[in-house]
C-alpha cells in the first residue's frame, strides 16, 4: 500500500505540472506500469469492475457511442464505435459492424478493467472510460463513452468494486528458428489459410510475429526500410481506396478499413493518421525494424502486408498492401 501510495502522489504531481504527459511516458519515469498507476487510484475516482470479460463484453451495445482504442507500447488505433454485432464465448470475443471495422479479443488476456473518468484527447472534456490491462500492467483497450448518458455506463457502476489487481513483471523470451526447422515452417507457412492457421503456427513454432518474419526471409518476407513504412502511412491519405490498418497484440486484433484524409507529423516523433471514424498514431522514433509479408489467405488468396516492429520486437503496427493495388 506504501508504493501505491508514492505512486498515486506522482501520479497527481505530475497531473498537476504536466497535465499533457501521458500514463505510459509517467509509467516509464517511474520504473512502474500504467496498471500500477491506475491501481494506486483505487477509490479516489477509480474502480475495479465486478464481472468477466464475456459478461463486459456482451454490454457493449448499452454504453451507446464509444471511442474504441487497442494500444501497443509505442502505437494506438482509435475507432469510433456506435452499434456492431458481437460474438463471445468465455475465451474468444468478435466485434464488427458495417463500417469495415473487425475486432478479435483474447479475453484469458484481460486480467483487470477499470472505470473511471477519463480525458480522450488532452484537450476534451472528461468521459467515462473503461481500460482493460493484462497481467502485466499492459493497457489493451480503452474504450471512452461519447454519449455518457446511455443506460449502459450508469449499470456498471453498480459492478464496482474496490479489489486491488496484482501485477507482475514482464520477462520477454525470443525463439529463433534453428535453420534445421526451417523447412517444416516454411512447410506450414505454404499450407496457411487465415489468421487462425497464422496464429497456430506461430504457437507451434514457438515464434514471435518478428521471428517468423525474419525467419521465412526470401521466401515470403522482405526485410524494407523503416523509412518505406512512414511513406506507406502517408501515401495512404493519397489514395481514393480505403486502407486496412491493424494492431495486434497477445491480447487480440484490431482491424479497420477507412479512407484516411489526414496525416500529421507532430512533435516528438508521432505520427498520426486520421479520418472520420478512425486514428492511427505511431511513435516513428520507436520503429526499429519493417517487413513485407505475404501470407496464403482463404481459397489460397495471397495477402501482402507491410509489418512495423520496435526494437524489442514488438509488433506497432501493419497495413494491408493487398488493397493497395
Amino acid at each position: 500500500m506504501h508504493q501505491a501510495n508514492v505512486v498515486f502522489e506522482a501520479f497527481e504531481e505530475a497531473r498537476l505540472r504536466a497535465p499533457h504527459l501521458e500514463c505510459r511516458t509517467l509509467a516509464a519515469l517511474l520504473d512502474c506500469s500504467e496498471g500500477d498507476i491506475q491501481a494506486s487510484r483505487l477509490g479516489r475516482g477509480v474502480h475495479s469492475l465486478a464481472l468477466t470479460p464475456c459478461d463486459l463484453v456482451m454490454m457493449l451495445p448499452q454504453l451507446g457511442q464509444v471511442q474504441m482504442v487497442t494500444r501497443s507500447a509505442h502505437a494506438a488505433l482509435s475507432s469510433r464505435l456506435e452499434g456492431c454485432h458481437i460474438h463471445a464465448d468465455q475465451r474468444h470475443a468478435s466485434l464488427w459492424n458495417d463500417r469495415a471495422l473487425t475486432m478479435q479479443l483474447l479475453l484469458p488476456c484481460w486480467y483487470w478493467v477499470s472505470l473511471s473518468r477519463e480525458r480522450p484527447s488532452p484537450t476534451a472534456e472528461e468521459v467515462p472510460c473503461l481500460q482493460v490491462f493484462d497481467r502485466f500492467g499492459h493497457v489493451l483497450h480503452q474504450l471512452y463513452g461519447l454519449t455518457p448518458e446511455a443506460s449502459g455506463w450508469t449499470l456498471l457502476e453498480y459492478f464496482a468494486t474496490l479489489k486491488r489487481p496484482g501485477f507482475t513483471r514482464c520477462i520477454d523470451i525470443a525463439h529463433d528458428c534453428p535453420e534445421a526447422h526451417r523447412p517444416a515452417l516454411l512447410a506450414s507457412w505454404r499450407a496457411l489459410r487465415g489468421a487462425e492457421d497464422f496464429s497456430r503456427l506461430l504457437s507451434h513454432h514457438r515464434l514471435r510475429r518478428v521471428d517468423a518474419n525474419r525467419a521465412v526471409a526470401g521466401d515470403f518476407s522482405t526485410s524494407v526500410a523503416p523509412e518505406r513504412f512512414i511513406m506507406a502511412l502517408a501515401g495512404a491519405c493519397r489514395r481514393t481506396q480505403p486502407t486496412r490498418a491493424s494492431l495486434i497484440h497477445a491480447g487480440g486484433a484490431h482491424h479497420h478499413r477507412a479512407r484516411f484524409k489526414h496525416f500529421h507529423q507532430g512533435s516528438r516523433d508521432t505520427l498520426r493518421l486520421e479520418s472520420d471514424q478512425l486514428t492511427l498514431s505511431l511513435d516513428s522514433s520507436a520503429l526499429n525494424e519493417a517487413w513485407q509479408v505475404v501470407r496464403p489467405g482463404p481459397e489460397g488468396r495471397l495477402t501482402t502486408s507491410l509489418e512495423a516492429f520496435d526494437a524489442s520486437g514488438e509488433m506497432m503496427l501493419a497495413l494491408d498492401l493487398t488493397e493497395c493495388r
